[in-house]
């Protein structure tokens, strides 16, 4: 993973209206970093844990390869290559990632 995998994540995440309101340390195992986010101060704010499991240490936050909500393991996204601004590999990447935006929405309803 890069830095635009954060900063396009938190771009879509802030265009419907969430913020990341903290960024936890992670677990030093599994998870890089956690974000708390919130769109309305009248629903619980969720928890974005990054993935970084590798085999000696557990990755910075920059180097994480997906993230999923906690308690909500089947809602996350992989964060691929960016591939060419033509490239489907990129399509995907942008579909992903708004089909997790949108189940963030249905996630905050329950």
């Amino acid at each position: 993973m890069a830095q635009w995998h954060l900063d396009e994540l938190q771009e879509s995440l802030e265009r419907r209206g969430w913020r990341i309101i903290a960024q936890q340390a992670g677990d030093e195992y599994s998870i890089s970093a956690t974000w708390v986010i919130q769109r309305s101060t009248e629903n619980k704010p969720l928890l974005i844990d990054f993935n970084g499991l590798d085999d000696m240490n557990t990755l910075p936050l920059e180097q994480s390869y997906g993230c999923h909500v906690r308690g909500h393991s089947l809602v996350g996204v992989y964060f691929g290559r960016k591939g060419h601004k033509s490239s489907s590999r990129r399509a995907n990447w942008y579909e992903e990632l708004s089909k997790f935006a949108s189940q963030l929405d249905e996630l905050e309803k329950v």
